[in-house]
């Protein structure tokens, strides 16, 4: 038991003036590839898109990774954003979030954009940031665009009126019709 326990304690030990001598000469290897295939798309009315990016570790040390949401610029209160990270969805005030990536790991980063009551389009960015050396930085952009000829219905009121439009232009086409019906 004692032995296992002085070998532990020696390992820790050894480990602890490696990291530190890194440290000291500075050989850790920090670097990180930060993608998405998709960054750009278009939806209509009360869809949400979600993107998936993917920040891997590509150094040789682990490191800790800031990873920060911003709307470019804000997006009406109606809209729904919000971003996943280290497998932890965050609530629409938390802009940002800490990941740890060991050396070789991959973590996924979700953003889920859109709007269940007005059209237009979003622009989201999310950075990543290095702690391990903070010089290392990568940002993508992210846009929604959602449908210009959308008609919002958010209330009875509203379903009433569109079914009437649509009535009219149905009653409108027969009309049509039969006055062409009647001049031939």
């Amino acid at each position: 038991m004692f032995g296992a326990i002085f070998f532990s304690s020696v390992f820790c030990f050894i480990s602890f003036v490696t990291t530190a001598q890194k440290a000291e000469a500075g050989i850790f290897n920090f670097a990180f590839t930060y993608t998405s295939a998709d960054t750009e798309e278009t939806a209509p009315l009360g869809d949400t898109i979600e993107f998936t990016s993917i920040l891997t570790n590509t150094g040789s040390d682990s490191d800790n990774y800031v990873i920060t949401m911003t709307e470019n610029p804000p997006t009406p209160p109606e809209w729904i954003i919000y971003f996943c990270s280290g497998g932890i969805c965050h609530p629409l005030t938390d802009t940002t979030d800490t990941v740890g990536v060991g050396a070789g790991k991959t973590s996924y980063i979700f953003l889920d954009i859109g709007s269940r009551v007005k059209c237009g389009d979003a622009s989201v960015t999310i950075t990543v940031k290095s702690l391990g050396n903070p010089g290392l930085s990568k940002s993508i952009t992210f846009l929604l665009h959602v449908h210009s000829e959308c008609i919002p219905v958010t209330n009875r009121w509203g379903l009433f009126i569109l079914i009437s439009l649509l009535c009219a232009a149905g009653f409108y086409l027969i009309w049509k019709r039969a006055q062409l019906a009647r001049a031939t």
